[in-house]
């Protein structure tokens, strides 16, 4: 029907279903020298989609791969993604960024559990509902698609301004990865800014090893301390530069920011 958006090698339609079901269809042109790999890469993309059913991540309809093109059929969403709310202009109130956030953090520990790294958490891929309070979690390309196309073609797999040190350095993937990137993007929503703003990814680098983001409270500071507090603490935390040092798992983090919410 018509063009939803465009980025990397994909494109997504709006397309409707042979049983009359309104869905989003995802394309990709298959490159001629790396087809076999990306055409798997998708067909698992398709199969631990169907596998990922969460009230908080779009569903995975169908899939597959025919000639040079590999295809998935989506769950259609109703809404935009989160990148307009990092404008200063356009800033979600407290109660719905803490809302927001903590179904993210539901969201991962169901990706988790299965043994998934999402790896590209970014306002890009949130999709918040027409009814202004349920996102949905998108996109688990890179999920897949993994060191594959990393070792082959030395070019980094995902958006470094939401990427972990240690994913960066290209060292050991896992969980912890998803929650700085929880970090990154909470941190935006509720500023406007990233905690570190680089021109390039060499400066990106030093700024992770030399300096600790701003904080909340100094952002912020119309923030009650009873909440500021907390919730600049949870943030440091998730933006640790260590893994270890960030919080034990999504779950976790689910628990602390719906505490918050009670407040």
């Amino acid at each position: 029907m018509r063009v939803l958006g465009r980025g990397g090698l994909a494109e997504v339609y709006e397309a409707f279903a042979e049983d009359g079901r309104r869905v989003a269809l995802k394309t990709l042109r298959l490159p001629e020298d790396e087809r076999g790999l990306a055409a798997e890469a998708f067909r698992r993309e398709a199969h631990l989609g169907q596998r990922l059913q969460h009230p908080g991540i779009v569903r995975v309809l169908d899939g597959g791969v025919d000639g040079e093109h590999a295809f998935l059929a989506l769950e259609y969403v109703d809404g935009h993604d989160l990148r307009r709310h990092t404008l200063k202009s356009a800033l979600l109130p407290l109660p719905r960024v803490l809302a927001i956030a903590e179904q993210l953090a539901q969201a991962l520990a169901a990706v988790h559990a299965l043994g998934v790294v999402h790896r590209d958490l970014k306002p890009a891929n949130v999709l918040l509902l027409a009814d202004g309070g349920t996102v949905k979690l998108a996109d688990f390309g890179l999920a897949r698609l993994g060191e594959a196309f990393l070792s082959r073609t030395g070019v980094l797999a995902g958006t470094p301004a939401y990427m972990a040190p240690e994913q960066l350095a290209e060292g050991a993937l896992g969980p912890a990865c998803d929650l700085y990137a929880l970090g990154v993007l909470m941190f935006e929503l509720l500023t406007g800014r990233l905690p570190f703003e680089a021109a390039s990814l060499g400066e990106l680098l030093q700024q992770l090893g030399r300096t600790a983001p701003p904080s909340l409270t100094t952002l912020r500071p119309e923030l009650e301390p009873a909440l500021a507090q907390p919730l600049a603490e949870l943030v440091a935390e998730l933006l640790a530069p260590r893994a270890e040092q960030r919080p034990p798992g999504a779950s976790a983090v689910a628990q602390r920011l719906a505490a918050l919410l009670g407040r």
